[in-house]
């Protein structure tokens, strides 16, 4: 067998809430192993979990939610698709207690003090990649124009490479989709989710995403699944989509090329290796 020495080839998924017990993602071991199935069978082969990290909302500890990845990872090696790669990370809500935790982290603090509570910023905040990635999650109800920049220079100044989480949901966004250029002058990326460019209805969500990819805005499209029920990995089917409406390399752009270059390094994001047979 050749080996290339390079890095896993297929499409890549960098935001999934599938580490069961910790969010409203995966109920249970046996969701997990599905949805990684799903995903594997939809040729993804870099999967990223982001475990939500919201402040009074979702409080797992990142102790809990690597004991449950690490089963999954376990488990992972027991099956015939032993070639996906599991990382585990967080999706953060733009909060105080995120924001408390990036400053423990520029300063390098062994532990900071959050309303009565103890945090050790190098474990709570877990990166990806070579380029050292996190999702950030802004709020979906408030405009948050200036809160934009305050977080995203934060995390810059702590050597982060920050991913606007679902875009097309915040208010800003939608009121004003050229704020994404000045998202982009501060280097962080912007994440589109496959629910929101699949959705047949013309909600601002599903306007906003297609107008993000249509006029090149958009960096990465994720699939941001949750379970089973109304919240699958539609991987496969968006990647189809963008295909048909804005071009192979879009779609491999999008889906594949970008993800691998903040995961390995830029020089791996212009590889042609045999791809994981998801285009027909």
């Amino acid at each position: 067998m050749i080996d290339f020495h390079k890095p896993v080839v297929g499409l890549a998924d960098l935001h999934s809430h599938i580490v069961p017990f910790v969010d409203d993602g995966a109920e249970d071991y046996e969701e997990a192993q599905e949805l990684i199935r799903e995903e594997y069978s939809q040729g993804v082969r870099f999967l990223v979990m982001t475990v939500h990290l919201r402040n009074g909302m979702f409080e797992s500890p990142i102790s809990k939610a690597s004991r449950h990845f690490e089963e999954l990872k376990s488990w992972l090696k027991t099956t015939d698709m032993s070639d996906m790669e599991l990382i585990l990370s967080r999706e953060y809500y733009c909060d105080n207690r995120f924001m408390a935790l990036l400053g423990g982290y520029v300063r390098g603090d062994e532990e900071i003090t959050f309303d009565g509570k103890k945090y050790v910023p190098r474990d709570e905040i877990r990166p990806f990649g070579r380029h050292k990635c996190i999702l950030l999650e802004f709020s979906s109800n408030r405009m948050q124009d200036s809160e934009f920049e305050i977080f995203i220079q934060k995390a810059s100044q702590a050597g982060l490479t920050p991913i606007i989480a679902h875009a097309e949901r915040c208010p800003a966004v939608q009121d004003r989709p050229t704020i994404v250029y000045r998202m982009k002058e501060q280097r962080a990326f912007v994440q589109v989710n496959c629910e929101s460019l699949l959705s047949g209805t013309r909600t601002k969500e599903a306007i906003v995403a297609q107008g993000l990819v249509k006029h090149n805005m958009a960096d990465l499209v994720s699939s941001d699944c949750h379970n089973l029920k109304d919240r699958l990995p539609e991987i496969k089917k968006c990647y189809a989509f963008i295909k048909k409406k804005y071009g192979i390399k879009a779609a491999d752009e999008l889906m594949r090329e970008k993800a691998l270059s903040l995961i390995y390094g830029d020089e791996v994001g212009n590889c042609k290796e045999l791809f994981v047979n998801v285009r027909n």
